[in-house]
């Protein structure tokens, strides 16, 4: 009578007493090289006229635009007053305009081409207040080679966690199975790699970063339902 009694019991246990759950994360990473070259490109002119300051940067975004060696992107143009201040008397002394791009390609030959063609043209212009400036020239991981990372990554989590969850059964005499694999869905981070010296300063563009290999990882959360 006591055995059946015991056995009647265990029958009405709620599974959840008859298994536990294991929670952890586990990180997998690759080592990756950058694979496209970023510049910021900031053309600024100075002037009494207006007009003058336009068709300057019309010129400028003209070739920008024509060239299709390089990626632009993020490309702004502002133009506004310029104001001097004497014994809190404002005086308007004349206009100031900005051009801005980021440029991005996978050829180092490419970007340095454009480079000295826009330095070329900056100095047609050099003695009407036009200064060219090209800066943060560094390596980055473009979407198509993280996404691509990414998806190695995954599986090669899928295919850990089936093999963890086998071997327990040798090392602990349990069956595991996996209940749940979360992993959290992020935005393409922003690897930069090694930025050289100003170009503005250089005058030259024929000098390229060195490239230096980044991280991509993933840290999903694994649920193992393992029974007595």
């Amino acid at each position: 009578m006591k055995v059946k009694f015991l056995f009647l019991i265990a029958l009405l246990l709620p599974i959840s007493l008859l298994s536990y759950e294991i929670s952890f994360n586990k990180k997998f990473s690759k080592s990756v090289a950058p694979d496209v070259l970023v510049a910021s490109v900031n053309i600024s002119i100075e002037n009494e006229s207006e007009g003058f300051i336009a068709s300057h940067i019309e010129k400028f975004t003209k070739y920008i635009d024509r060239n299709k060696t390089v990626q632009k992107s993020h490309g702004n143009v502002t133009i506004s007053p310029k104001y001097k201040y004497f014994k809190n008397t404002q005086k308007f002394i004349g206009y100031h305009g900005n051009l801005r791009y980021t440029i991005k390609g996978e050829s180092a030959k490419n970007i340095n081409s454009f480079i000295d063609d826009l330095i070329a043209l900056e100095s047609k212009y050099d003695k009407d207040n036009v200064k060219l400036r090209i800066s943060k020239l560094s390596w980055t991981v473009s979407n198509k080679l993280y996404e691509s990372n990414q998806d190695t990554l995954r599986i090669d989590a899928f295919k850990w966690i089936e093999v963890y969850a086998n071997s327990l059964k040798n090392e602990i005499s349990k069956e595991c199975e996996v209940k749940n694999i979360n992993i959290n869905q992020s935005s393409p981070q922003v690897f930069r790699a090694r930025t050289a010296q100003s170009l503005t300063e250089k005058r030259i563009s024929n000098i390229a970063p060195i490239s230096t290999n980044v991280e991509i990882k993933i840290e999903p959360n694994f649920v193992l339902e393992c029974k007595w």
